[in-house]
């Protein structure tokens, strides 16, 4: 069963030719090439995938999907317990995110470094619920929730991907798809419990027992759900002051703001958290998830990577080109000619 939604449109395929940048060929006792190097097939593809995932507008449209972490009881227990969401919700979205580049788009040495922190960060979360959650024993490094969130994180990705560039991906095209988000996303436990699946078949399999036995109905997630449509004013940075000048600016455009995120989350969503949602799809709402995902193409196709991505994955696709640039003009052997 595929995860996104069961009638979208056909779309235009991705525009990837102009805007790949191989990587250099993988050294001698690395794990793998990566996908979108051009010994790869599809490698094209898998370069524009790996841009997509280095669009703030990607987290943005599509990070709603993450409420079927908390659909998971233990997930929902812990991150309640915490308190972290409900200090700021928008602060707490905004660190999860930041995570993110330094994941994906850091050299090996930062990456490395950066799933190391987060694991050792996530070691701290462990204890029993509280409230609606009493005496639900949960722990972030427990191999099925790890696997879980990690799943359902990568699938912001590829489920948004998907969803948005439509049915004129085939099944190969859709592996590539995955095979490129699993590449930069990757950071299991050393445990084979706690692997994210390694196949769009095994991703679907996987997710279907998830659903079918974990997923269910809870206070954190029916909070959390109508939080999205009144997100507060982030904290993180600037003054006190500032804050409260933009709030009433802040509220008024806040739901006109969300309402794509809302519907093209609904759109990508598997159906049994529609159903936990309470999300009845649509023409209509099919209609408008068509009109943002056109949207969402042209802008990908118009307008300039230093627009569309965010800091560092630009400053990656700055130094590949000049990269390439610099190797263009060398040799290929320097032996002696014959």
């Amino acid at each position: 069963m595929t995860l996104t939604s069961p009638s979208p449109s056909p779309s235009a395929s991705p525009s990837t030719g102009r805007d790949a940048v191989p990587a250099a060929p993988a050294a001698a006792g690395t794990p793998e090439v990566p996908p979108w190097h051009p010994s790869q097939p599809h490698h094209e593809l898998a370069a524009d995938v790996r841009w997509w995932m280095g669009m703030p507008l990607t987290f943005g449209l599509f990070g709603r999907l993450a409420l079927d972490q908390v659909a998971y009881r233990e997930v929902a227990a812990a991150v309640d317990a915490t308190g972290r969401f409900a200090e700021n919700f928008t602060n707490r979205g905004l660190r999860s995110y930041l995570w993110g580049p330094l994941l994906l788009f850091g050299d090996d040495v930062d990456r490395h470094a950066t799933a190391e922190r987060l694991k050792n960060l996530h070691a701290g979360v462990h204890g029993k619920g509280k409230g609606h959650f009493s005496g639900e024993r949960y722990s972030a490094l427990n191999p099925a929730v790890w696997k879980w969130v990690g799943t359902s994180s990568l699938l912001i990705f590829y489920t948004g991907y998907v969803t948005t560039y439509g049915r004129d991906l085939d099944d190969e095209q859709r592996e590539v798809v995955y095979r490129t988000a699993l590449h930069l996303s990757a950071s299991d436990l050393p445990s084979d419990a706690a692997a994210v699946p390694r196949t769009v078949a095994e991703m679907e399999a996987y997710y279907e027992q998830v659903a079918t036995t974990k997923l269910a109905d809870n206070e954190f997630l029916q909070w959390a759900n109508q939080t999205f449509d009144a997100l507060p004013v982030p904290t993180l940075i600037g003054p006190r002051w500032l804050h409260r000048l933009i709030t009433p600016l802040w509220r008024a455009a806040t739901p006109a703001l969300s309402r794509p995120a809302r519907v093209c989350a609904a759109g990508a969503a598997h159906p049994r958290m529609r159903e936990l949602l309470g999300i009845t799809w649509t023409p209509r709402l099919q209609r408008e998830l068509d009109l943002y995902t056109a949207l969402i193409r042209l802008g990908r196709h118009r307008l300039p990577k230093w627009l569309l991505l965010e800091p560092l994955a630009y400053n990656r696709f700055r130094y590949e080109r000049l990269r390439a640039l610099y190797a263009k003009p060398q040799l290929t052997s320097f032996a002696a000619p014959d």
